[in-house]
């Protein structure tokens, strides 16, 4: 038995996953050997960034809808305090969401919404 969420292995008898609290499944899921299966994307792949701003909110919601999405990223300029930068008569952009380089139409697909926001 194999938790479809996270691929853990269970003995019989069991019917949830432990971590997830989702029924198990007989068939191990897809993706141990190829990462292209899972959906994780290739991580040694250059990071691409497809978002950037300067907005806390907007990069709450894009996270979320990465998230929800199975698209791993990283949010460079959310591990320190913001402090918005100025540069000439604007704000300079002080985040950037990046997504492995395989995952990057995907994830532009998804964050297209928020293109009138920026």
């Amino acid at each position: 038995m194999y938790c479809p969420k996270c691929g853990v292995e269970y003995r019989e008898g069991f019917t949830e996953c432990a971590d997830c609290r989702v029924l198990l499944v007989t068939r191990k899921p897809p993706g141990d050997s190829n990462p292209e299966d899972s959906g994780i994307g290739d991580p040694d792949l250059e990071p691409i960034t497809v978002l950037v701003g300067n907005d806390r909110l907007l990069l709450a919601s894009a996270k979320g809808l990465l998230q929800d999405a199975d698209i791993p990223f990283y949010a460079l300029g959310d591990e320190i305090r913001p402090a918005a930068r100025f540069r000439g008569t604007g704000i300079h952009p002080w985040w950037e969401i990046q997504v492995a380089a395989d995952r990057q139409e995907e994830a532009r697909a998804l964050l297209r919404i928020f293109e009138g926001a920026l």
